[in-house]
């Protein structure tokens, strides 16, 4: 059986690597097949994380403190956020969050 978290590569960290994964997050990755595939296949990455309560934004500081910057907003609402953000255009991480039970659901990923 694959491993649970085929996604995370450099555990303890976010975006493999690039920081420490701020403390309070749990690591997932999602159960697609397809997210799977295209993960070992080398064609695209994600990390997920879950974060207590609702804080859909937990993860945007740190990511902005490594150089990426918001480059478009697309979805932001009581039960969804999304945004495109990268060191340059075009956009390098899609990262969005819902509602995971009472916890929110952060995905990362990009190619």
């Amino acid at each position: 059986m694959p491993d649970v978290l085929y996604c995370i590569r450099q555990p303890g960290t976010l975006w493999n690597g690039l920081m420490p994964l701020p403390e309070g997050l749990e690591p997932r990755c999602p159960t697609s097949r397809t997210y799977r595939q295209e993960v070992q296949d080398g064609l695209s990455r994600v990390e997920q994380y879950v974060a207590l309560g609702w804080q859909p934004q937990v993860l945007m500081g740190p990511l902005k403190r490594a150089g990426y910057v918001l480059l478009e907003d697309e979805t932001s609402g009581p039960q969804h956020y999304s945004v495109f953000m990268g060191r340059v255009a075009p956009a390098e991480l899609y990262y969005t969050a819902v509602p995971d039970g009472p916890n929110t659901l952060i995905t990362v990923s990009g190619n």
